[in-house]
């Protein structure tokens, strides 16, 4: 039986792409035997990879069934000797491209694939799991903190509100000083990207693009997938489609014909989630090395040869790469705007400055780059975590591994109105709870495996971003509240309500003025500073992330595991409405080839 865990039928180095059925048919004919393009295996078919030499075949079940092979060009005279040895295997072996026996043994072992893919993090370990949200003892703790809160409150309501400020704001100021940190961390000019240049030495690389909806998007995506510069015999490329999904298949089987793509159909079953996607993708990936795209990415062509140079440069431990995401419609709105300086701030700054300070780094949910062997040791991607990305970047941690980043981009569209954005937003900070609760079940085994000052580190990326956007709403009023009665900060001597106003308004000033020397310093890399001027609104889009917070914790208790889509235009669509020039990098120097 082939392993539910992963498939690894027969690859195709050295056959160009388009050419693959030639290559398979002179291989035929060559043999002597006949060449199928339709391979039809039942439920019980299994692959064999080591059968007939390195012939290589797929079987359906019994002995009478018929076998498909996909001999690598090396086998086929070893092959030839075996057919020799055993005439009457003739009668029921076929010649097929590796291709189609994939999608054969795909389709004919979809549902034990699926069971596969959704319990592979489990067999892990369950504690790593988000299909259960909350335990026991959490609950328990939960309401006990809760409770003492209470009875806090009306014994003695000026502290307690004093301490839950202090708290909050210890949050708020940490982020702040990460920030005020990243900003000094931030070159003038961003290095030039070492480039992996012998040809001979790339191996399978594996790209997962998960689809929904999104058959209008799927040519702008294959002709941004053309362009990558690598050896596109050692491309394997999957667009990952929902079975019920029928406009984005069909769109998908027109666009991307033939290696190195491949159509990976999900069934149902499992949570409809992106990383269910591409737990159930990972199972047919032929690379040792995977990256992520969505379906509106740009990658940089050059993208995959800077990450693979860095893996080689480095030990075993380095498990993936992150690269930096652009927004390039910042023009449509001055939502966009305001999301482009965040990501701005965040790629270009923030996480560069984790990876110095060896602190957790929560990955972008596109544009990461790992080695198999890492990904599939930790567990892949939890189905049920809606933000996959930050949970993987801190399960790499508890397993030893480390993250890093590279420079060429990722162009990406940003949501350009309330609606998408606040979905999206909400989806971001109920996955960051959802990952936090998921973590710290087990506080001191946590800390055992990572460290006190990852610990810190996690606390302050993690459950900062949450209570720093609760707090958000609190400090803001301070100043209007002063600004209304002058006097309050000594209101009848109480040198406490002075003090909470005093940490709050300090606490604001330092938010948003970390933000404008982060956002000046990263957005003259990529050419953005003519965006600097949205700053004035970011008391207004940090309230809105308020409202996003308060939608997330009312879903992480009644949809814990639902799933937002944020709608993609495309890029032709959004130009027509605003045509926004691609920001070019200030690079150190020009680009080195190793």
């Amino acid at each position: 039986m082939a392993q539910p865990d992963r498939i690894d039928p027969p690859g195709v180095i050295g056959v160009a792409p388009g050419n693959e059925e030639a290559v398979f048919r002179n291989r035929a004919r060559r043999l002597g035997l006949p060449y199928t393009a339709q391979v039809a295996l039942g439920p019980n078919a299994y692959s064999d990879l080591n059968a007939i030499g390195r012939g290589r075949f797929a079987k359906t079940a019994g002995n009478d069934g018929a076998a498909y092979a996909a001999p690598d060009e090396d086998a086929v005279p070893e092959m030839a000797r075996w057919l020799a040895a055993h005439p009457t295997a003739r009668r029921r072996l076929f010649i097929a491209t590796p291709t189609a026996i994939r999608a054969a043994l795909r389709a004919a072992g979809a549902r034990r694939y699926l069971q596969a893919a959704r319990g592979r993090l489990a067999s892990i370990g369950k504690i790593y799991s988000a299909r259960l949200t909350v335990t026991g003892s959490q609950i328990v703790a939960g309401l006990a903190l809760g409770a003492m809160i209470v009875m806090a409150a009306a014994m003695a309501p000026v502290a307690t509100i004093l301490a839950i400020d202090l708290t909050a704001g210890c949050f708020f100021l940490g982020v702040s000083l990460l920030r005020f940190v990243a900003a000094g961390q931030v070159p003038y000019r961003l290095p030039a990207p070492r480039i992996a240049a012998d040809e001979d030495g790339l191996p399978v690389y594996t790209v997962l693009v998960p689809l929904l909806h999104e058959a209008h998007i799927v040519g702008q995506l294959v002709a941004a997938l053309d362009r990558l510069a690598w050896p596109h015999d050692r491309l394997d490329i999957k667009l990952i489609v929902e079975e019920d999904d029928r406009p984005t298949r069909a769109a998908a089987a027109r666009t991307a014909r033939g290696p190195p793509y491949e159509i990976v159909v999900v069934p149902p079953g499992g949570p409809r989630t992106k990383p269910m996607a591409l737990q159930y993708a990972l199972t047919f990936a032929r690379g040792d090395f995977v990256t992520i795209y969505d379906a509106e990415d740009r990658p940089h062509p050059d993208q995959l040869r800077e990450a693979f140079q860095a893996f080689r440069s480095a030990d075993q431990g380095l498990a993936c790469l992150q690269a930096p995401i652009v927004i390039d419609n910042p023009g449509t709105s001055l939502l966009a705007r305001l999301f482009a300086i965040e990501y701005s701030t965040l790629f270009d700054g923030l996480l560069p400055a984790l990876v110095r300070l060896k602190l957790p780094l929560p990955l972008g949910g596109t544009s990461n780059h790992f080695r198999r062997s890492a990904l599939e040791q930790v567990g892949g991607w939890d189905p049920h975590n809606v933000t996959e990305d930050a949970d993987l970047g801190i399960r790499f941690v508890r397993f030893g591994y480390r993250a890093g980043m590279i420079m060429l981009p990722t162009y990406e569209e940003a949501p350009a109105t309330m609606l998408p954005w606040m979905r999206q937003r909400t989806r971001w900070l109920k996955g960051w709870l959802q990952t936090w609760l998921v973590h710290m079940r087990q506080p001191l085994r946590f800390t055992r495996e990572i460290g006190i000052r990852q610990l810190i580190g996690f606390n302050l990326i993690g459950l900062g971003m949450i209570i720093s956007a609760i707090a958000h709403p609190a400090f803001l009023a301070t100043p209007f509240l002063v600004a209304s009665d002058p006097l309050s900060l000594w209101h009848e001597g109480d040198l406490v309500i002075a003090a909470i106003l005093g940490v709050n308004l300090f606490n604001l000033a330092a938010g948003y003025l970390s933000v404008a020397r982060l956002a000046g310093r990263t957005l003259a890399l990529r050419g953005g500073r003519g965006h600097l001027s949205a700053l004035i609104w970011l008391p207004l889009y940090w309230l809105l992330m308020a409202v996003a917070c308060v939608r997330a914790l009312t879903q992480i208790v009644l949809r814990p595991h639902h799933w937002d889509k944020t709608p993609h235009v495309g890029r032709a669509a959004g130009q027509r409405r605003s045509p926004v020039p691609r920001p070019q990098p200030r690079l150190a120097a020009n680009r080195e080839r190793t």
